[in-house]
């Protein structure tokens, strides 16, 4: 069975007005990463980023005016996803903001109720208590140490971590390897000096996450 734990990053809250400026996804064969994984930045068409959203994932408006549009690659992004399950944590925003570029493309749009939602899952198994990505992290042990900012990449990593934990933990040695392939692909987000090259992403990755760092003000990745 495929599946594709996916996150993504938008230029706001706001499911008209807003678009989507960055996505993340992993592809898992019967519950295992396979390595394979989509990952894409996107200008948010005539839109500026808010400050706000700009503090979470540190994203400017100058840093994506190199990228095409989601709404113009979103072709590329449906290919990959083909009929795979997703899983995704608070799938109800993430779906409508896909959902609302697909209806202006005029595509059918991802029937929310197949997917599998994290944090509806970690709501029943912890009531009352926190359960966004950060806590969850924290309940189950799972470093954070490469999550200064939100982002689509380094976010579904961490969630294949958190459902795996979700699941019952039932695959040890393959926590253990997501875990170790992680730290690995984040050490391109914070190496200080970008020397560098992880195998588990590739070089436009790299490059483009390079180029993103140098928009950012007080970029702690790049000081000291």
């Amino acid at each position: 069975m495929r599946q594709l734990i996916i996150d993504t990053e938008t230029s706001g809250l706001d499911f008209e007005k807003d678009r989507i400026i960055e996505i993340g996804c992993l592809e898992l064969i019967d519950g295992v990463y396979t390595g394979n994984k989509f990952h894409q930045y996107y200008k948010p068409d005539e839109i500026e980023i808010s400050s706000e959203s700009e503090r979470i994932h540190g994203l400017s408006t100058e840093f994506l005016s190199k990228f095409s549009t989601f709404q113009d690659e979103i072709e590329k992004f449906m290919s990959f996803v083909d009929e795979s399950q997703l899983i995704i944590h608070n799938a109800q925003f993430d779906i409508t903001m896909i959902n609302n570029a697909l209806k202006r493309s005029g595509t059918s749009p991802i029937d929310i109720e197949s997917t599998i939602c994290t944090l509806e899952i970690a709501k029943k198994k912890f009531p009352g208590s926190k359960n966004n990505l950060n806590a969850l992290c924290r309940r189950f042990g799972i470093s954070l140490e490469s999550r200064e900012r939100h982002g689509a990449l380094t976010d579904s990593f961490l969630l294949l971590q958190v459902y795996n934990e979700l699941q019952g933990g039932k695959q040890q040695s393959l926590s253990l390897k997501i875990e170790s392939n992680t730290k690995q692909t984040m050490k391109s987000f914070n190496n200080e000096k970008n020397k560098i090259v992880c195998a588990t992403i590739s070089l436009e990755e790299e490059e483009c996450h390079r180029e993103m760092l140098k928009t950012l003000k007080n970029n702690i990745w790049q000081n000291g």
